[in-house]
């Protein structure tokens, strides 16, 4: 075993036993994260905008779901509201989807962490080909109230 692998063995094992230090041992079926204010596991949708679904990813299919993180793919829509939100029309646009950060919320184990990148570079309504939010802060807006 040359040292590179022995020194990568050696962070893996010391990162793997500080999670399961801190969180205990973890499986993919104690994993949530939320769609609003709704804790679940491998969500189809996750709403940005819970007020009034300006902006969320729909048609999720996760490839991955654990401890370290899910990615999957499906479709960012957000509205346009010209000439106003209500009659406005909706962008759609294919990403993908990864979650990370793990936290203790509630009891439950939640990634809390929403970034979308578009596929090849194709732009969302905003201009940007990359979104990121905060998927728990609504979910503890609405509790702490």
């Amino acid at each position: 075993m040359g040292k590179r692998a022995l020194i990568v063995g050696l962070i893996t094992l010391a990162l793997t036993a500080t999670s399961v230090f801190f969180f205990g041992k973890s499986y993919a079926r104690d994993i949530y994260t939320y769609d609003c204010e709704i804790a679940e596991q491998r969500p189809s949708q996750i709403t940005r905008f819970c007020a009034d679904g300006g902006a969320s990813v729909y048609d999720i299919t996760w490839e991955s779901w654990g401890y370290n993180g899910a990615t999957g793919k499906g479709i960012y829509t957000e509205k346009l509201c010209e000439p106003n939100c209500a009659e406005g029309e909706s962008a759609e646009v294919p990403v993908d989807v990864y979650l990370s950060g793990v936290e203790i919320i509630d009891g439950r184990k939640i990634l809390r962490n929403l970034s979308v990148n578009t596929r090849d570079g194709e732009l969302m309504a905003n201009g940007d080909t990359y979104a990121y939010w905060d998927v728990a802060e609504f979910a503890i807006a609405m509790r702490d109230n």
